[in-house]
Formats: C-alpha cells, structure tokens, sequence
C-alpha cells in the first residue's frame, strides 16, 4: 500500500519534484501545510484550483455566499446549473474531484465574530480573497494577533495587487492602506468592475507566493506591492514599510 502510494504521489508531482526550488521535500511541506482561503470569488476561484493541484495539505474554504448568474464571468470553478448552491460545497467538491489526498475544510460563513479568530488559529498561512475593506481589515487583525502569514489580492478593472503581510515583524495590511492615499476599497469589484483575467492573474500570484513560503525558497514580497496592469501588460514592485504608529501592530505586538 505504501509502494502505491509513494508510486502516486511520484507521478502526480513529478514536475515540482524535478525543479531544484522545491524537490521532493518541499512537496512533502507543500503535504503538511494547511492554508485557509476567506473568500471564494473571482480571486478563490483560482487560488483554490492551485492549491489542491500542487497537493497542500489541508484547506480551509470561507465564505457565506451562494452562486450567482453574474458570477460565472470570473469565479470559474462554477457552472451554470451551480446557481443558487453554496459556493463553499461546490468549491469543496471541485478540489476532492481534483486532488483526493487533499483535506478539505467547509466554513459556510463570514469571518465577523470571535469564532473566525479561532479558525484562523488552526492554519499556517491566510490567503485573502474577499472584496471588501471590512473583510480586509478583519482578517488582518486576526492574523496580526497570532501573527499568521497574510497573503493579500485585490483587484479592480484590469489591475491587481499582491502582498505578503505579517511575516517576520514585516508591514501589515494596515500599515500599508490606512495611511492617507492608500485607500485598498478602490480594489473592490463589486463597485469598480474587474476583468476575469484579472482575478486569475493575482490568484495565481497568490499562490506562487504561498508555494515560496511553504518551501522556503526565492525572495517573497514582504514590504513589497506587486502591482499588475493587465492592460498595459506592465508590473511594479513597491517598497513598502512598516508604520510605527499602525494602530493594529501595536494592539498585538
């Protein structure tokens, strides 16, 4: 049963095995690791496909919201006959249908009380993929209060964001959009609208930030915005630090 199992887990990820940056032991992190998505849209929807194909451990899924019509443009893990079902079943199944070795945790809610503080005790790494500042701003305090890697997405019409925040004393999200000019709801598609392609552009990025910091491998974006432009087909990296006077850090730190 063992030489079957290894005989499986060799050929489904051969491909990482082969490359030098993560090799058969950070295949085996990537197995042991448990990562929570808040948030099963345009962005989740493409986080959640990765994560499952590169066989994380354990996923936890948050989100409250059932399948809309208008959905379907972006959030592509759903079909039409999903309408009016949970998202958070419909994701769930997809990633059993895609990788079995996978765990797979149902939250049918939104993270706003003190019991989303103890789910996110019970994972390594956080991945935001809501579209709102409430939400944002939430999930950040819990994760700086029991300082949980952040990886934040945004999106808006044809550009993106993504960060690394709350890592070894690094900015977080507050430190970084509350400060005057920084408003982060501007990245918000329910008002501004957003391009498909977008959402799965950061996704993706979310992602392979994830996969760096479970293997341990390539620089990653702490005090760093990548910000993507879609329609211009450009990228920038922005320096960023942490703020002194962050309201949050000091709260918890």
């Amino acid at each position: 049963m063992d030489n079957q199992i290894d005989s499986e887990f060799l050929e489904r990820y051969k491909r990482h095995i082969l490359m030098k940056s993560i090799g058969g032991q950070g295949q085996k992190k990537l197995g042991q690791a448990k990562v929570l998505l808040v948030g099963l849209g345009g962005i989740g929807s493409t986080v959640l496909q990765h994560l499952s194909a590169v066989g994380i451990g354990k996923v936890g899924l948050v989100d409250k919201d059932t399948i809309a019509l208008s959905n379907l443009q972006r959030q592509t893990i759903y079909k039409y006959e999903d309408i009016g079902k949970k998202k958070v079943s419909m994701a769930s199944n997809f990633i059993k249908n895609l990788n079995k070795s996978v765990e797979v945790i149902e939250y049918d809610m939104f993270l706003n009380s003190d019991f989303s503080a103890r789910i996110i005790e019970e994972y390594d790494i956080i991945l935001d993929g809501t579209d709102n500042i409430e939400s944002r701003e939430l999930i950040n305090r819990h994760c700086v209060r029991n300082k949980k890697p952040l990886i934040f997405g945004g999106v808006s019409g044809w550009e993106g964001l993504v960060s690394l925040f709350v890592y070894k004393n690094s900015a977080c999200f507050s430190c970084t959009f509350s400060r005057p000019g920084k408003r982060a709801d501007i990245f918000d598609c329910s008002s501004e609208g957003v391009l498909g392609v977008t959402t799965s552009l950061v996704g993706t990025l979310m992602v392979a930030e994830t996969i760096k910091l479970i293997c341990g491998t390539g620089p990653l974006l702490t005090n760093k915005l990548l910000v993507c432009d879609a329609l211009n087909g450009e990228t920038e990296v922005l320096n960023i630090k942490k703020n002194k006077k962050c309201e949050v850090c000091l709260q918890f730190n």
